[in-house]
């Protein structure tokens, strides 16, 4: 294999809501260690790949900690140092362009954006959230749900042999797909980029959503455009990409996701993420029916809608035009040891979305096939960060 790889093997649901009400929990400091993370979790079952070859791995399992022990050797118990403030004063008449006044938010004084500490808690974790930089023990806490097959939720600390896929944040990344996540390390046969790929090609069990899509999803365009008219917000997809790529398909199956409910932290403007996209779809099915779907969702007073696109203004999907590493023939080395190899996927990007301080926002990182249950989909999410950018659309963009 190229990597560690480990799979989230909890039912669906880890919630911690108020700050400092998790103790810090000792995440482990050593390479294949496997120790439950600090947002009420109790993980069974998990499985985590060190070894060196493809397609093998080592299991272990856990009840979880008592948050008594520490968090690690990165320095992980959060909220040690200064915040980070930004003066945004400087935008016209005082508001951002969400419309969102962040001096009228009984903020901090001089109308300060104030990004909340973080530092890194993921060494040693098998918690995708915390692996985003989500939850940290200490820091701000949210809502953190999956929804799916536990074998197609997982982490991963590399991808192939270059580090163009290394953490964004930390040690390790999350990963979803509509497939298993441990495929992700068996090598593609030469040959294999037809309509039946050997890898990654999992049918993942009553995991299909159909037509609709879990709340607070909606696929119908709002038809305008929400940051100049407010009463489109709530009543469909802000971002009116979604519907035209996932009526071609007509049904999700293999549905994955993970979810973040949180309150915004005071005087916080933004929010990001990053994230890389890959399938098997391609090249076999590029520009059909087959085409499966990221979708980055937003539930917010300022945005419902999809956040994440390419630079195209469609949704991350088979078709996307970000899709930086087509493997055609096989010799790309960021996909070598890997199931992607002969297949597409891009490179990290990073979307940017605005919010309202102190309100309370859902979103969803959700991956599906479209169509068929087979020839599956991935996506790695890093990097959730706090933010302080004055903005009014969603924006996604590379990495650099």
């Amino acid at each position: 294999m190229q990597g560690g790889a480990c799979n989230f093997f909890t039912g669906l649901v880890f919630v911690c809501l108020v700050p400092l009400g998790c103790g810090d929990s000792e995440l482990g400091t050593g390479e294949g260690t496997n120790n439950a993370a600090s947002v009420g979790l109790t993980t069974t079952g998990a499985s985590q790949d060190t070894s060196p070859g493809p397609g093998t791995d080592s299991t272990a399992s856990t009840e979880g900690t008592d948050g008594s022990g520490s968090a690690g050797t990165d320095g992980s118990s959060g909220g040690s140092g200064a915040s980070i403030k930004f003066d945004v004063g400087a935008v016209p008449e005082g508001t951002s362009s969400t419309g969102v006044d962040p001096c009228d938010t009984g903020g901090t004084a001089g109308c300060e954006c104030t990004i909340p500490d973080h530092t890194p808690c993921d060494a040693g974790t098998t918690d995708p959230f915390l692996a985003m930089g989500v939850n940290c023990p200490g820091e701000f806490q949210t809502t953190a749900v999956a929804m799916g097959n536990p074998g197609a939720i997982g982490i991963r600390a590399l991808f192939g042999p270059t580090p163009t896929f290394n953490p964004r944040e930390g040690q390790v990344y999350a990963v979803i797909g509509s497939g298993l996540v441990a495929d992700l390390n068996n090598a593609t046969p030469p040959g294999d980029n037809d309509a039946g790929p050997t890898h990654c090609n999992d049918d993942l069990g009553a995991y299909d959503k159909g037509a609709t899509l879990p709340q607070p999803i909606m696929t119908n365009p709002v038809g305008g455009d929400c940051t100049q008219n407010a009463g489109l917000i709530g009543t469909g997809d802000c971002s009116n990409t979604i519907q035209n790529q996932f009526n071609q398909g007509t049904s999700a199956n293999d549905y994955t996701e993970l979810r973040i409910i949180a309150n915004v932290p005071p005087d916080v403007t933004s929010f990001s993420y990053d994230f890389a996209f890959f399938t098997v779809e391609w090249p076999y099915y590029a520009n059909s029916q087959y085409n499966d779907m990221y979708v980055g969702w937003l539930s917010s007073e300022v945005w419902t809608g999809n956040i994440s696109f390419d630079n195209n203004g469609n949704p991350i999907s088979l078709n996307a035009s970000f899709l930086d590493f087509t493997d055609q023939g096989g010799g790309l080395q960021e996909f070598a040891g890997t199931c992607m190899r002969q297949h597409a996927g891009t490179s990290w990007l990073s979307t940017t979305a605005g919010v309202a301080p102190g309100e309370q926002i859902t979103i969803v990182f959700a991956i599906m096939d479209l169509s068929d249950s087979i020839l599956d989909s991935y996506v790695f999410l890093d990097n959730f960060q706090w933010g302080c950018e004055a903005m009014g659309k969603p924006m996604t963009e590379p990495v650099g």
